[in-house]
């Protein structure tokens, strides 16, 4: 039986193989080693740092520490080599921080209504904390409704800020529902507007999906997980310092919320004694695993070369192609823009008694037909499309279940 069409990325990505064999790896080496000062070694310095981990444990031949996972991700991120690298086991923790960093900086931040609203509560919550405000630019009308470009995008926010006395941004870089924002453009925008005094970017569904631009000066602090596109699969929490000229607020920042116990994951904790060589010998046990697949989903990103627009174009024309295969169905695509499109699609269905079914009922519907997909409540689904061409034998897939699931 053939394996089912997996177009779910965007909300959980497959493990890529690389991570895979990281995460056997990791079993081996745990069950042999527990957490022995040998493990230890390894984990923050590599396996340069223990002669016998190629014959001992082949898997971790070419292993690098905590720094040296870093050096990777800043591959992956475009970031300068020496700005650092925050790793957590949940990214909620640094939207904490970046919170914190946003109101600690700026009186009025805003953000649009295509972000993810689990962070906007995190960030309203600590603006009501402080007594500062949050300003929501609406986009999503425009964006999906009138087909806004770029520009459009880049003038509506502008105006908002400046009409609003803004001095901060907290934007997507994708949202989750496919919108690509022009994040660069709409710093220098409004920086040309109004003073820019901090910039926080969440990078969770364009980190490895599309081109990243971490050391172009335009972000303060850049959010992203591991367990969607890069294919970690399991949960990690990444953070970026974008400029050099906030390193040391953030740092600041990060240290008092740690020693309060408000920024509390363990991971962060554990990973930034590692590297200083000060185990406190006191910090919760925490689940490393992730920092293997991570690893290894990265060698397996920066073996297909560096996330460029090429990557992003072959997701674009998958779009297109998955757009018109539906045409003479009963779904139909949500288009946006190209200029502002990414590699996901939402598609809803044309029948009042399909989008009166639950979410789940839709979902197991593909499913059923071979194509793993997210779907949403009034029969809205999204699809993750890969860079590479579809198959012939995937759009007949397709093509099929948007006209069986009716």
């Amino acid at each position: 039986m053939a394996a089912p069409l997996y177009l779910d990325t965007a909300r959980l990505g497959r493990m890529s193989p690389a991570a895979q064999q990281a995460d056997r790896a990791f079993a081996a080496l745990a069950g042999e080693e527990g957490g022995s000062l040998y493990f230890e070694r390894l984990l923050r310095d590599g396996a340069e740092a223990c002669p016998t981990a190629g014959s001992r444990f082949p898997g971790h031949a070419a292993r690098p520490g905590v720094s040296g996972l870093k050096r990777t991700l800043r591959v992956l991120a475009g970031s300068e080599p020496e700005l650092p690298v925050l790793l957590s086991s949940r990214s909620a923790q640094l939207m904490r921080l970046a919170a914190r960093l946003l109101f600690r900086c700026c009186r009025n931040v805003l953000v649009t209504d295509l972000g993810w609203r689990p962070y906007h509560a995190i960030l309203e919550a600590e603006g009501d904390r402080v007594g500062r405000r949050v300003t929501t630019c609406p986009l999503r009308d425009t964006v999906f409704s009138a087909r806004a470009s770029a520009a459009d995008v880049v003038t509506a926010v502008v105006d908002r800020y400046s009409r609003e006395g803004c001095d901060g941004l907290f934007l997507p870089a994708v949202s989750h529902d496919g919108v690509r924002l022009p994040v660069c453009e709409l710093v220098r925008g409004v920086g040309a507007a109004r003073e820019v005094r901090f910039v926080v970017v969440d990078g969770a569904q364009g980190f490895c999906q599309v081109a990243t631009e971490v050391g172009s000066d335009c972000y303060d602090l850049y959010l992203t997980g591991c367990h969607k596109w890069l294919g970690g699969y399991l949960p990690l929490g990444v953070s970026f310092y974008g400029r050099r000229r906030s390193r040391a607020v953030v740092e600041t920042t990060r240290d008092r919320m740690i020693a309060s116990g408000e920024l509390d994951d363990p991971l962060l904790r554990f990973t930034g004694q590692l590297e200083e060589g000060r185990l406190d010998g006191v910090s919760e046990t925490v689940n490393l695993a992730p920092l293997f697949t991570c690893h290894g989903a990265a060698t397996d990103q920066l073996a297909t070369g560096p996330v460029a627009g090429s990557l992003l174009d072959g997701r674009v024309e998958n779009v297109r192609l998955v757009g018109d295969l539906s045409c003479d169905t009963a779904w139909e695509p949500l288009p946006v823009s190209e200029s502002v499109q990414s590699g996901i699609l939402l598609l809803r269905s044309k029948r009042d008694d399909v989008r009166a079914a639950p979410a789940d009922a839709t979902r197991s519907a593909f499913a059923e037909r071979g194509v793993t997909l997210t779907a949403y409540d009034r029969a809205v689904v999204r699809l993750a499309l890969p860079d590479r061409p579809l198959a012939e034998r995937e759009s007949d897939l397709l093509h099929e279940a948007f006209t069986l699931v009716a």
